[in-house]
């Protein structure tokens, strides 16, 4: 395995080596489709990563995972079935905000979203906001955030477009989306279907033939996965300074919870879970001159039933208000200021009651040039929770441009920033086992990051280096005290570096893209309040030192060749075990036929080409070799005449 990653890093660095002698003569500038939101600016010292169309289209029948994990060094803790888990600079789950166009989506009673569950194909905009963003979004932001956004394009006229995967082991994903809109008006609705049965073979490491003296071949039994859902969009222009929005995203999601491999062989009670939720954003915002005023309202509604057990069902309803006000010459500098406000009723068979909790946010950002190459942004917040001590929640940045000329960049960045995380309703309120008296967990994060740019009118390269440091303190862990029980028993302290490189060259007419990620984390218990042994220096479960990816993409014309590697450490697991490291090829080969304004797109994708057996989680089986053929129609000819002005 380390023989093929060596390679795989080996031809990598021959080609950036290549590439970037075409550049002092011929290149092709990486042009960053990104969309900052309203927000995002003022995170002056931190790392960002918007995913680019390409990469969004290339993985549009698939999930979040398989994006982060063929682009990004972030470990995904996942199964093969329905349940994957992020994990940011060593950090759980619980730590990780995923927003919906500004609105955190997290479960209300886990704490985290199940990110297999976030289809690419319904979102225009995926960024990663690695760091702490508590000062701007509040809750779970203490190792990173993930934005799925969405965004009105006027004039566009009617479009459509239809999607049809087929894969192996019995899965498939179909997807629509049409749209229109003109210069006041847009409406957009996308649904998708993505079914899987997942009745792959795989080698059982934990049944063993002593007669042949080998482990034996068996074949995944209960790991299915049906979700389908729908998100429709209006946009409406009341005037060239108003402008106001509703979304409505509705998602019914099932799957069977894969068991481990000894339980696969000798059977038992299979189980499963059913999602349902339903999430609504509406508001309008209004431009001034320097002045912007905007406000939305939200509801998120959350269903979960166990294994069709109804008398034991688990619901949320999160009712949220939102105001901001901008002023982008304030002091010199830009300047915003608002509240949120939501108001949550859980309704759980296992809570004692029905609690019932407001939470209210109030912040102030400001970003301002010092001089014409340093930009710093100061953001406060602070929260209030029923029941809990206010958090504030401070950070700082600075982001300097040391070198900047025509062809060239040279940027540092610093951030520093403190964090928390409320805890959660089974946390506080589940029976047997919960415990009211938690304290919000904290956190203290620092990063540095630097990167520099090259590029002319042919071509570009990139490279990048973070180095973070996160303390998290009152970190909860539930413990066995005759009934399991949550605690505050940690401290925590995760530190470590990151390394990015991309290049663009155009070589015999051909675009040749490269591209690498390694992430190097340390994630250590550093005090326990509960009287239990510190992990002796041992990295926290399921936490990788190493992890990486790479790939390499050729184009001409209207065909490209597309092949990636990631690379997963060990992992130290509950059982105390270590789980050895695997590296993952895939390639895809694709074309795109124009037809007039129409276009149909064919592609052929092949993972875990070596046909790896390996485990991401502790005895539990995931697929080898597979393939995947994905068909797309675009039809984007129908215009209508608008005189109006824009």
């Amino acid at each position: 395995m380390s023989r093929f990653l060596f390679i795989f890093l080996y031809c990598f660095l021959f080609l950036n080596f290549i590439g970037f002698g075409q550049l002092l003569d011929s290149t092709i500038v990486l042009k960053e489709l990104s969309i900052v939101s309203s927000k995002d600016r003022y995170l002056a010292g931190s790392k960002t990563k918007t995913f680019d169309s390409i990469q969004l289209n290339s993985e549009s029948g698939e999930n979040l995972t398989e994006l982060i994990n063929h682009f990004l060094p972030i470990y995904i803790k996942q199964d093969a079935g329905g349940l994957a888990t992020i994990r940011f600079r060593g950090t759980s789950p619980n730590h990780t905000a995923i927003m919906f166009n500004g609105i955190n989506i997290n479960s209300l009673t886990l704490g985290h979203s199940n990110i297999s569950n976030l289809p690419n194909f319904l979102f225009d905009e995926i960024k990663i906001q690695y760091g702490s963003s508590s000062s701007l979004y509040g809750s779970d932001a203490i190792g990173g955030s993930v934005h799925l956004n969405n965004n009105p394009t006027w004039n566009s006229g009617f479009n459509a477009s239809f999607q049809q995967d087929f894969a192996s082991f019995n899965s498939y994903f179909n997807g629509i989306k049409v749209g229109f809109s003109n210069s006041r008006f847009q409406y957009t609705i996308k649904a998708y279907h993505q079914k899987k049965k997942n009745n792959f073979s795989f080698l059982n490491t934990a049944v063993k033939d002593f007669e042949r003296n080998k482990f034996i071949t068996d074949t995944v039994r209960n790991a299915a996965v049906s979700n389908y859902g729908i998100l429709q969009e209006i946009y409406y222009k009341i005037s060239e300074k108003t402008f106001s929005f509703f979304k409505l995203w509705y998602e019914d999601n099932w799957h069977q919870i894969q068991p481990n491999m000894s339980a696969n062989y000798y059977g038992g009670g299979f189980e499963e879970i059913k999602d349902k939720h339903l999430r609504f954003i509406s508001g309008f915002k209004h431009y001034s001159g320097q002045h912007k005023f905007a406000t939305d309202i939200g509801y998120i509604s959350d269903y979960e039933l166990y294994n069709k057990v109804y008398d034991q069902t688990i619901s949320t309803n999160n009712y949220i208000l939102n105001v901001n006000y901008t002023n982008s010459s304030f002091l010199n500098g830009d300047f915003q200021s608002g509240t949120s406000c939501s108001y949550i009723t859980p309704k759980v068979y296992a809570y004692n009651g029905l609690p019932k909790e407001a939470r209210f946010d109030f912040f102030a950002l400001y970003l301002r040039s010092l001089l014409d190459c340093l930009n710093a942004s100061l953001n406060l917040r602070e929260s209030f929770v029923s029941n809990y001590k206010s958090q504030f929640t401070p950070s700082f940045g600075l982001d300097y441009t040391m070198l900047k000329s025509s062809n060239h960049t040279l940027n540092f960045k610093f951030a520093a920033s403190k964090s928390y995380k409320t805890p959660t309703f089974n946390d506080r309120f589940w029976n047997p086992g919960g415990n009211p008296n938690l304290l919000s967990e904290k956190g203290m994060n620092y990063e540095l990051n630097t990167n520099y740019k090259l590029y002319n009118n042919v071509g570009s390269f990139k490279i990048g280096l973070s180095y973070f440091l996160i303390n998290i303190n009152n970190l909860i862990q539930w413990v066995n005290m005759d009934v399991w029980r949550p605690l505050n028993v940690k401290k925590v302290r995760n530190s470590g570096i990151e390394f990015n490189a991309e290049s663009a060259v155009n070589i015999l007419k051909f675009i040749l893209s490269t591209g690498v990620n390694y992430s190097y984390t340390k994630s250590r218990e550093t005090k326990s309040y509960n009287n239990q042994n510190l992990s002796n220096g041992k990295q926290l479960m399921y936490t990788p030192e190493h992890l990486g990816n790479a790939f390499i993409s050729l184009s001409r014309k209207n065909w490209n060749w597309f092949i990636s590697s990631s690379y997963t450490g060990e992992r130290n697991t509950e059982t105390y075990k270590i789980l050895e490291g695997y590296l993952l090829l895939n390639t895809s080969f694709g074309t795109n036929l124009n037809m007039r304004n129409n276009q149909l797109s064919v592609n052929f994708k092949v993972n875990n080409i070596l046909n790896k057996a390996y485990q991401n989680q502790e005895l539990y089986a995931m697929p080898g070799i597979n393939y995947v053929v994905s068909l797309k129609i675009s039809i984007n000819n129908i215009k209508v005449k608008n005189n109006e002005k824009n």
